[in-house]
């Protein structure tokens, strides 16, 4: 069980490097005061724990209520949900607790069209790693 969450977490940094590639750092903006080795792996570790917290905790949450939508839209609905989690995240570390204690800033720009392209590779990409863990 341990392990499967260090393996999450892991991988969900993996990809939000991968998706900041990507997009550009123009759009999706990792900041971190604390480098290692002059990266930012400390930076995309906390986002990677909170986004991992966040899907195991409340993304279930939403895809159970909003079951409707996502059976009226062939579960196109769920696009919008992983958009919202990643609005979620954003905020967690814009303006809740990143700056201050963390020194992390995580600000995404450009929009909806942004959040649609990040939600997309990000769910995208850790279905690849993980479909290549597993094997």
């Amino acid at each position: 069980m341990f392990t499967k969450l260090l393996i999450t977490i892991a991988l969900n940094a993996l990809t939000l490097y991968f998706v900041q590639l990507f997009i550009g750092a123009d759009k999706f903006l990792i900041i971190s005061t604390f480098t290692i080795f002059n990266t930012y792996i400390f930076a995309y570790i906390c986002i990677g724990i909170v986004m991992g917290i966040l899907n195991f905790i409340i993304k279930p949450i939403l895809s159970l209520l909003s079951l409707p939508f996502v059976f009226l839209t062939f579960g196109l609905f769920l696009t919008f949900i992983s958009m919202f989690m990643l609005y979620i995240n954003e905020y967690l570390f814009t303006e809740i607790f990143a700056p201050d204690i963390f020194g992390i800033t995580f600000i995404i720009k450009g929009g909806w069209i942004t959040y649609l392209i990040a939600s997309t590779m990000l769910s995208f990409l850790n279905s690849i790693l993980h479909f290549i863990i597993r094997k």
